[in-house]
């Protein structure tokens, strides 16, 4: 906790940016497991033969509860950061 406390206003805006970018990364991996565009090269139809690429193997609600989930990890670890400083920590 004292490291948390040594950390300037610039320096822990950083922090939760990269945290945002990583839990944002985390999500889209989740999301996308299962997805044959996952694999990142030619998966394979042909344009304009009706078949249509199926997306992630979790349901909407289950991709929507993933993207809560990491919402509210970032914004739990943005109020710690960002969090007033104790009334006896301003003496130090």
């Amino acid at each position: 906790m004292q490291r948390v406390d040594r950390l300037g206003i610039a320096q822990r805006i950083i922090v939760v940016v990269a945290l945002g970018l990583a839990l944002a990364v985390t999500g889209e991996f989740i999301t996308s497991i299962g997805s044959p565009a996952a694999n990142f090269g030619w998966f394979g139809y042909a344009p304009l033969t009706g078949s249509i690429l199926t997306g992630s193997t979790l349901s909407n609600w289950e991709q929507l509860l993933v993207w809560l989930a990491l919402i509210s990890v970032w914004t739990a670890c943005s109020i710690y950061l960002f969090r007033p400083p104790a009334s006896g920590d301003e003496a130090g």
